[in-house]
């Protein structure tokens, strides 16, 4: 069974590698392209070429991020998991970004998100701000938000008694954002669990 499992293991890590690689050549060939059209003076070629190398890059870049997407916490099982590179859209939802559904017994269910460069990247610093004004407007109903320290980043938590859903948002360097949440949830607890195991510092260090 172990020698299966090894087997499975190393057909894998060869898999990703060969992807990887596939990206990197596209990337490459793209750019020596590009230079081609700017020295015939083609630039909307090159334009195209350049954007199209980006999307590659992208691409490798959110694959990288997976492995940053914990497993489930106690009670939960990780239902799905994927990554993403994006094209001509990167300056609002990001250059890459990684999601993650996790769910349990009860019908709660929690989304991770992790977003890279563009708007996107900065929703946790854009939530941040909007918790202040939610600090100061409170109207006694049963949504509260408040902030939270975790590895050595401030984040936001909302959490809505009355609807058990919750956000919970990480700004992690300038242009990478952490978001969690979750829905039929008895407390934001669950979003901070969870958070707990993501390795903030890392993503700073690498995106």
């Amino acid at each position: 069974m172990k020698k299966i499992l090894l087997s499975v293991a190393v057909v894998f890590l060869f898999s990703t590698t060969s992807v990887a690689e596939q990206l990197q050549d596209e990337a490459v060939e793209s750019l020596a392209t590009a230079q081609i059209f700017v020295k015939e003076g083609n630039y909307s070629k090159a334009v195209d070429e350049i954007n199209y190398a980006l999307a590659k890059v992208n691409e490798l870049t959110a694959a990288g991020l997976i492995k940053y997407i914990p497993e489930p916490p106690a009670g939960f099982t990780l239902v799905s998991k994927q990554a993403q590179g994006v094209g001509a859209a990167a300056s609002i939802a990001g250059n890459a970004g990684a999601t993650a559904e996790y769910t349990n017994d009860n019908g709660a269910t929690v989304n991770l998100n992790i977003a890279i460069g563009g708007m996107t990247g900065k929703m946790a610093g854009m939530a941040a701000l909007g918790s202040v004004f939610a600090g100061i407007n409170q109207d006694g109903g049963s949504g509260q938000t408040r902030q939270v320290r975790l590895q050595g980043y401030t984040g936001t938590e909302m959490f809505d008694s009355s609807a058990q859903t919750g956000t919970l948002t990480f700004q992690v360097g300038d242009k990478t954002s952490v978001t969690l949440e979750g829905s039929s949830i008895e407390s934001a607890e669950i979003l901070m669990q969870l958070a707990k195991t993501i390795d903030l510092a890392g993503l700073e260090k690498n995106f």
